[in-house]
């Protein structure tokens, strides 16, 4: 759902970066799940707010900045079964992660590594061994979501 970026003030809070559609939407959910070295721990979220457009929360028991330090750069999420529904032709961005990613006349661009609101549109970020791309998710760009067979096909070229 997104990564707790840096500490906020000295009594606990960070800042949030949110991979969700609706970033207030998260603060609906009182427990969050944060990735620890690849160990899921449960944190109870105590209080969160928007703060001069970023989004800061605030756990239960952590109540300085060494503690909340800790997690800085750690992914976070909710339990699946928690989501809503969504439509046929609808994706949460984490289903999306580790698809390939093709164009039309069938280059290869890599894989999905995550990603982002770039405020006009989602941007996805590929990476292969040689370099990382950004692809805008725009209708016209998207051709094809293969969930099957987990492969995206793109109206895009390799030298854009």
């Amino acid at each position: 759902m997104g990564r707790l970026s840096s500490p906020y003030g000295i009594k606990g809070w960070i800042r949030v970066q949110s991979y969700a559609s609706s970033t207030s939407s998260l603060f609906n959910h009182s427990v969050w799940w944060v990735d620890t070295n690849s160990h899921w721990l449960s944190l109870e979220l105590e209080n969160s707010r928007v703060h001069q457009e970023n989004l800061i929360v605030k756990f239960s028991g952590i109540d300085d900045r060494d503690q909340i330090a800790k997690f800085k750069g750690a992914e976070f999420g909710i339990e699946r079964h928690l989501l809503p529904a969504l439509e046929h032709d609808e994706y949460y961005w984490y289903e999306l992660i580790g698809f390939s990613v093709i164009n039309t006349v069938g280059e290869p661009f890599g894989v999905i590594d995550h990603l982002f609101d770039s405020g006009a549109q989602p941007v996805i970020v590929t990476r292969n061994e040689e370099q990382e791309r950004l692809i805008p998710w725009a209708d016209h760009i998207i051709k094809r979501v293969d969930r099957e067979n987990r492969v995206l096909t793109v109206e895009w070229g390799l030298d854009y």
